[in-house]
């Protein structure tokens, strides 16, 4: 799909969208969260046509009249809550779903509502890359944990609509509010919990947005796949934490931070033979291999710990 081909109106729609095909979209986003701050500017800039979803339709900026109210119910077989949404040539699935029949459901009651573009119709799930495990070097070849309910709900949306399938596997979230330096206090409160700390996997939230208008754009090479997006590094855990000072920022201690941090560090590498940071692949555990959703794409992330 070709930004000219989903580029029918660059402006949002409101809240009043019926499910007419005078008022179809380009872009459906059920979700409207975090994710959607970096999309906005970017649907803007490709005058992509768009409307977004909350549980409670509240007003967010960039919207003329708010959001639309949708909260989906896997268990109804309502088509009430569909017919407030308006008809889109794609659906981006911002929130998860999850187990067999929820991706089903979703898909044939907004298709039986909107039925104009039900055949050609593009479904975009936003997922983690949390359903790979093991250890080494992980693709998107490499098969998923099935049994993740995420993961279950995720190849059911693809048998079912095929190409018009994309579900895009996101790396550790970061970006805006969440910044990786607060995540050490919570996921390492001792040395052995440090000890424990591998690999991290990182994707920011305007290369998020960028992904989803690379679907948009790319259509063709990205269809009936499932692809991990990430920042196209592997993080060492040990050296970002050393890295970030041992928990100090701004020459003082954070709230909540140990200052034995990078006390703790060294005296890993000393008990391990580690001689420098990063540390070996080998070392690491599991990696992840993103680099062919960014070549389908046509494009490389933009944001990284390293600006």
């Amino acid at each position: 799909m070709s930004t000219a081909s989903i580029a029918r109106n660059p402006q949002p729609v409101s809240n009043s969208s019926t499910n007419s095909s005078t008022n179809s979209i380009d872009l459906l986003i059920l979700g409207a969260g975090w994710t959607y701050t970096f999309l906005m500017p970017l649907l803007h800039h490709h005058k992509i046509s768009y409307q977004a979803t909350t549980r409670d339709g509240r007003r967010i900026p960039g919207l003329a009249k708010g959001t639309v109210p949708f909260t989906f119910d896997p268990a109804s077989d309502d088509a009430a809550p569909y017919r407030t949404l308006p008809s889109a040539g794609a659906v981006l699935i911002v929130f998860p779903l999850k187990g067999r029949g929820q991706s089903t459901r979703l898909v044939e009651m907004y298709n039986n509502v909107h039925k104009e573009e039900a055949g050609r119709r593009r479904w975009i799930q936003l997922g983690s890359t949390g359903v790979w495990k093991g250890e080494g070097w992980l693709d998107r070849h490499s098969p998923v944990d099935l049994s993740s309910e995420r993961a279950v709900a995720e190849e059911e949306l693809l048998t079912l609509v095929g190409k018009n399938a994309c579900i895009l596997n996101l790396a550790g979230l970061w970006g805006g509010e969440r910044n990786p330096r607060n995540w050490v206090s919570r996921v390492a409160k001792t040395k052995e919990d440090v000890q424990r700390k591998g690999a991290l996997h990182l994707v920011h939230g305007e290369d998020i947005a960028r992904a989803i208008i690379g679907c948009l754009e790319k259509w063709e090479g990205v269809g009936a796949g499932r692809w991990i997006v990430c920042d196209l590094r592997t993080w060492d855990w040990w050296d970002l934490i050393l890295g970030w000072d041992g928990g100090k920022k701004d020459g003082g201690l954070e709230e909540g931070r140990n200052p034995e941090y990078g006390k703790w560090v060294l005296e890993l590498m000393e008990e391990q033979e580690v001689r420098a940071l990063p540390r070996g692949r080998e070392i690491l555990g599991r990696c992840l291999d993103g680099r062919e959703f960014w070549k389908k794409v046509g494009t490389v992330p933009q944001r990284t710990l390293l600006q």
